[in-house]
């Protein structure tokens, strides 16, 4: 495998511990010929490398043996935190080891416990806490005592089944680890990619394996830590991981991705972070990018340009369309919906499976195929008691108009749900028989018209979008709802990606347009100006050729980020 001189100088680097600080591409590469060429220069010893997730774990195991042979793989470990905690507690555990929880049933007992102790809490937060808990070696009290009472209650309910969640395995781990109560695992070398993001835990587990005798290798970005709500460590996990196993730190300075202009705004403005490695980004790239910042009148403005670029460039240009939250993006993903080029939607759900977009949809299907679940849908947005149109769904039966003078005979007066039923009813009956005829746009019309009556100021803009977008598409009413269904793996390779900064790490784009920039989205209220700074250091280094940064006026000031990457 082929490697750059810098790759090579961390590859070759040596000591009890080895800090790998990669601010350009390829810290798994680096990481994989490291693995290979330990066990190929060594008859002894076994090796372990731990990464997050099990994609990257499986493509770090295939690229290690892939650079060493398949001789070695008996020498060779390669999981995730979790996974290699839980094989070290079947091994030592003595009899039976205790079972895991899926998360769908964690999930479900939190829900219980939450209902009992603390319905006065939203339940995310709870799980939130619950989460942050288990990322902490010291348990810290929680904030409301009804908290503590969800905790211990959830705990109690899997030691008296026997059972575990993924945070258990490691927290018990290191415990017993640290206790004697179990040895570390019997390796001579440990590898760690993405090492900024480990939590204060997962960082235990890693010194208690060097003060063991391992010899450990950590690759990372201290300005590509995204994940402190999820309680990262970030800097301070490779801080002080170097400073109690006094490891040496190799700079891998050298950017082989972005065009030195765009790479040269990205460093600046990570600069203003003063918790980070000190550290000189250079790009090894000497062809000049195109930069260009946009302020649009509002956010519909700000897509509109976001699409025009897009169709003046080639057919088969690559890419990216980057925000902050998933709810800025569904404006980007509506105003694409109508350009011939393939797009898709990475991580968020797509803006046709939530709030108005589902229930808009959802309605149009059952004038297709007469399914009472989008109509029932309907009714329930539209303000009909959720839980009278349950109870009607579960006692009648037949097709939807049927059903629906059945509901109309059963509705209560006193709050307009009969009005609302027989509105429905004629408006059904008339959408059928256009939709019959071929009329796919009257159709599509005399839903939305329908739904506007019972929508919010925004959600009635955005269903005006929603109304247009499909609008524009061909083919029947039935087709133009299959398009919208179809996934995207079925589709061809996409020209046009949609995702939030958080989503695009490790990932690289020819064209990058990081939409939203303003004050109180990026940086975002809900977390911390270094964290926000680093994700859009992340965004604007996916980018290869292009870089468009864009912000509406009607949402605010433009973000100071733009100030300090010198792009105001």
């Amino acid at each position: 495998m082929e490697l750059n001189p810098y790759q090579e100088r961390a590859v070759a680097a040596s000591g009890h511990c080895t800090i790998l600080a990669c601010p350009g591409s390829g810290k798994t590469r680096v990481l994989s010929v490291r693995a290979a060429r330990l066990l190929a220069n060594h008859d002894k010893g076994r090796l372990c490398a731990v990464t997050f997730t099990r994609d990257a774990a499986e493509e770090l195991r295939s690229r290690i043996l892939a650079a060493c042979g398949q001789d070695h793989a008996r020498r060779l470990a390669v999981g995730t935190f979790h996974s290699l905690a839980l094989a070290q507690i079947k091994r030592f555990s003595g009899g039976k080891p205790p079972r895991l929880l899926s998360e769908g049933e964690r999930l479900a007992v939190l829900w219980r416990c939450w209902q009992q102790h603390a319905p006065n809490i939203a339940f995310e937060n709870v799980v939130q806490a619950i989460d942050a808990r288990k990322a902490r070696l010291t348990p810290v009290p929680f904030s409301d005592p009804s908290l503590e009472s969800v905790f211990n209650g959830y705990q109690e309910v899997m030691e008296s089944d026997g059972a575990m969640d993924f945070a258990d395995l490691l927290l018990l781990s290191v415990h017993r680890m640290a206790s004697g109560g179990m040895p570390p695992l019997p390796i001579r070398w440990l590898l760690v990619d993405e090492a900024q993001d480990m939590d204060e835990v997962q960082v235990e587990w890693i010194l208690l394996h060097g003060r063991a005798g391992a010899d450990i290798t950590l690759v990372g970005d201290d300005d590509q830590s995204l994940y402190a709500f999820r309680h990262a460590l970030g800097y301070a996990g490779l801080r002080k991981i170097s400073t109690e196993l006094s490891a040496t730190v190799t700079t891998l300075p050298v950017n082989y991705r972005c065009a030195p202009n765009i790479l040269a705004h990205a460093a600046k403005l990570i600069a203003h972070n003063r918790n980070r490695a000190a550290k000189k980004i250079t790009a090894h790239r000497e062809d000049v990018g195109e930069i260009r910042v946009i302020r649009a009148p509002d956010r519909w403005a700000e897509v509109d340009q976001i699409v025009e670029t897009i169709e003046k460039g080639a057919q088969d240009d690559e890419w990216a369309i980057l925000a902050r939250t998933n709810l800025i993006l569904d404006t980007a993903e509506l105003a694409l919906s109508g350009i011939d080029r393939p797009c898709v939607r990475t991580g968020g759900k797509s803006v046709w499976e939530h709030s108005i977009g589902s229930v808009f949809s959802g309605l149009l299907r059952s004038v297709v195929d007469d399914s009472w679940t989008g109509l029932a849908n309907a009714l329930s947005f539209c303000g009909i008691h959720a839980e009278w149109v349950n109870e009607h769904s579960r006692r009648s039966f037949g097709g939807c108009i049927a059903r629906l003078e059945s509901a109309i005979e059963q509705a209560p007066d006193d709050d307009g749900s009969r009005k609302t039923l027989l509105r429905l009813r004629i408006g059904l009956a008339s959408w059928r028989e256009q939709a019959a005829k071929g009329r796919a746009t009257l159709v599509i019309h005399g839903v939305a018209a329908f739904l506007s009556d019972y929508c919010t100021p925004n959600q009635a803009n955005l269903l005006r979008k929603l109304e247009e977008s499909l609008v524009r598409m061909p083919g029947s009413l039935a087709q133009r709802l299959l398009i919208l269904g179809r996934s995207s793996q079925n589709r061809r390779k996409p020209a046009v990606q949609i995702m939030t900064l958080h989503a695009s790490k490790g990932l690289e784009f020819d064209n990058v347009w990081i939409m939203g920039c303003e004050e109180g989205n990026l940086p975002h209220t809900d977390s911390t100006e270094e964290d926000e700074r680093r994700l859009l250091y992340v965004g604007m280094t996916r980018a290869r050729h292009r870089l468009i940064l864009s912000s509406a006026i009607e949402e605010g000031l433009a973000s100071r980020f733009l100030d300090e990457a010198g792009l105001s």
